[in-house]
């Protein structure tokens, strides 16, 4: 049998997916990313290093665009916290915004190892014909 503690935390969930969801974006798409931002977060190609850009080349713009981002984000939370009966602790706020945060920066597909994994060409595999 399921008892209310259960159902409470996947309402929790269920709320939480949907509002991280609209946060989202909102963040990325109108509140959490200025046009110099969105131009200016990636990070240089190797034959633009090797050129004399400098390889820290738009941490400044990502990082600025993370704590807008995560901004929203925390806001959004805020709010359904304040009008839904929400299980959720600030320090579980804290840390899921600091995951968020630290795996956004380091791992968007414009950033360091982004840039990185989309370099990487891919290999073909011949695949037998029908």
């Amino acid at each position: 049998m399921t008892s209310i503690e259960q159902v409470a935390t996947l309402a929790t969930f269920g709320s939480v997916w949907a509002v991280l969801t609209v946060g989202h974006n909102l963040a990325d798409h109108v509140f959490g990313q200025s046009d110099h931002q969105a131009a200016s977060k990636g990070a240089p190609s190797a034959a633009e290093v090797a050129d004399g850009a400098s390889p820290r080349r738009g941490w400044g713009a990502c990082l600025g665009h993370v704590a807008q981002y995560h901004l929203v984000m925390a806001v959004m939370l805020g709010l359904a916290w304040a009008v839904l009966p929400l299980q959720m602790s600030w320090a579980g706020l804290a840390a899921g915004l600091i995951v968020s945060a630290v795996t956004h920066a380091f791992l968007a597909p414009n950033s360091y190892l982004g840039h990185q994994g989309a370099s990487i060409q891919k290999i073909n595999v011949p695949t037998a014909s029908a």
